[in-house]
Parts: C-alpha cells; sequence; structure tokens
C-alpha cells in the first residue's frame, strides 16, 4: 500500500506528515537564518537547503489536490512555528498567537478533511 493511500485512510499519518513537512520547512529555514543573519558556516546553510528540498518532497505524499494540501498545511505550519519560538527560542506565546495558531488549525481541518 502507497503512504498516499495510507494518508487516506488514516488522518493520523496524513497530520503527521504535515507535522513532519512544517518541521522541515523550520529547521531548513532556520539554518539558512543563522547562516545569513548570525554569520554562521555556509554548511549550515548548505544542510538548510538540503533539508528545505526534502521539505518540498513530504507534501507530494499527501492524497489530495496541490492546492488543498498548501491550503491545509498553512494551518499547521502555523502553529508548528509557535511551537518552534517555544523550544528553541525559549519565548512563550502570547494569547494572541495561540487564538492565531488554533484559529489556523481549524481551518486546515475544514480545507483537508471536510467531505467532499
Amino acid at each position: 500500500m502507497a503512504i498516499e493511500e495510507i494518508a487516506t485512510l488514516n488522518p493520523i499519518v496524513s497530520g503527521v506528515l504535515f507535522f513532519a513537512a512544517a518541521m522541515m520547512e523550520i529547521s531548513g529555514g532556520y539554518l539558512v537564518w543563522l547562516w545569513i543573519r548570525q554569520k554562521k558556516t555556509i554548511a549550515l546553510a548548505l544542510l538548510g537547503g538540503l533539508i528545505l528540498f526534502v521539505y518540498g518532497i513530504i507534501p507530494t505524499l499527501q492524497p489530495a489536490h496541490f492546492g488543498r494540501v498548501y491550503a491545509a498545511y498553512g494551518g499547521i505550519f502555523v502553529i508548528s512555528s509557535i511551537l518552534w519560538r517555544m523550544v528553541v527560542d525559549k519565548k512563550r506565546p502570547d494569547r494572541y498567537e495561540i487564538i492565531g495558531s488554533f484559529v489556523a488549525v481549524f481551518g486546515a481541518i475544514i480545507i483537508f478533511y471536510s467531505p467532499r
């Protein structure tokens, strides 16, 4: 059974794919950020570029069309970015970030999982 079929049958699998894509995009972008903004080694930028390439592959494993996958992914990316900020930057989200994250995630759920 292909991963696309598994994701179709199991929302948990597609949710994990969304979260994995978010972590890859955020971590790859973060490494490029460190290279440019904090003058770190180019090795971090190259690793970040490789991670961003892998990120580009992960959404293709989702069972829906490109536009729907990326629209839903946006909501997951928002909450993942807030979580990244908490863990890596050690910054607590304010109430508006929390509310906005939940709105974005609920929007992603509606976009991706509503019956058609």
